[in-house]
């Protein structure tokens, strides 16, 4: 509900005082759109899913994932601003060259290095070029949703054709809430509405010409062609020298072998065929509840495979230190012959 309609069908409920607290229009002077009530009136913000702030904001997220340094919450905005930024993903097609400083007040040494940061780390699968486009309500989704697809253009025919089912099913979304007067121009039947299923739904419909358009500056690694060796690993806080930050890690793993990419997941399952720690090398390093996750499956592996009982899929699984990792991976491409 927008502010200013809160205020008039609600108002008389509150004081004067408090309403004229409630902005009616976005607080960023660049956008000053109509502000809004969440749906459970707790919260304010910018209606305008393009709001400067919000493109900001989403841009320090990417950057904060791919480990990129010196482009904090200052310099996304000034980026935003200069460069009059709608989508996010303009950050991937920047050039110094071309374009200048990165910002107003940045000087092109800077603007060099971010740069150079952001090309070392652009190479993704699909899912994972959709989740790092930070999109709202796709970040947990994307592995579900694009994990079986190379090009973006065979995801969304799946996508569009199945709608709001075909999310519920890839998501195993099981509990469905009865559609609201708002949803009423939605061509679906009222018991197949899951509200998460429609919100991911949206967001996809919403910001499908951002992917199209983005995915021109980012290299795509098509995991599903022959002879790519793909690979399942968690990681823990640490993951041990060189590296100070997973989100280094990250990149550096994914941008070494053409033909091989490691899935790096968020949480622990059986199905992974790697822990990275750094206590696997590193005796100071936390033992945290990855770590513990871990050590209980590899435990009653060996009590099944003992008595007899473990079947084909189940493995025990690696602990190991980033610099590990790496040897593992050198191992297997010259195994390929890479």
């Amino acid at each position: 509900m927008l502010v200013r309609d809160f205020k008039v069908s609600d108002g008389l409920r509150y004081t004067s005082d408090f309403l004229d607290l409630l902005p009616d229009k976005c607080l960023d002077e660049r956008c000053q759109s109509p502000t809004e009530m969440t749906e459970i009136l707790t919260s304010l913000r910018c209606s305008n899913p393009r709001c400067p702030t919000k493109i900001a904001q989403r841009v320090i997220a990417i950057m904060s994932m791919l480990g990129v340094k010196d482009f904090g919450p200052a310099r996304a905005n000034s980026f935003v601003s200069k460069f009059g930024v709608k989508n996010p993903l303009a950050v991937f097609g920047y050039v110094p060259s071309d374009d200048g400083a990165i910002g107003e007040g940045v000087n092109i040494d800077i603007s060099t290095r971010i740069y150079d940061q952001i090309q070392s780390k652009k190479s993704f699968t699909l899912w994972e070029y959709v989740r790092v486009a930070n999109l709202p309500f796709i970040q947990t989704s994307a592995l579900h949703l694009f994990g079986d697809f190379d090009s973006i253009e065979e995801a969304y025919a799946k996508l569009e054709a199945g709608g709001i089912g075909y999310i519920k099913n890839k998501l195993n979304i099981k509990k469905s809430t009865p559609v609201k007067q708002q949803f009423a121009d939605i061509d679906v039947e009222p018991e197949d509405i899951s509200i998460r299923a429609l919100k991911i739904y949206e967001s996809l419909v919403a910001f499908k010409s951002d992917l199209y358009w983005g995915i021109q500056f980012v290299d795509i690694i098509p995991t599903h062609k022959e002879g790519m060796v793909t690979l399942r690993a968690v990681c823990s806080d640490q993951v041990g020298t060189p590296f100070k930050t997973k989100a280094d890690f990250y990149a550096t793993v994914n941008n070494l072998y053409k033909d091989m990419h490691v899935e790096f997941l968020s949480s622990v399952t059986k199905s992974i065929d790697y822990l990275v720690w750094a206590g696997a090398s590193e005796s100071d390093a936390r033992v945290t509840n990855k770590v513990m996750k871990v050590r209980s499956y590899n435990e009653t592996y060996k009590e099944r495979t003992a008595s007899g009982k473990a079947t084909q899929e189940e493995h025990e699984i690696p602990i190991i230190s980033a610099s590990m990792f790496l040897g593992i991976l050198q191992d297997i491409t010259k195994r390929k012959g890479g």
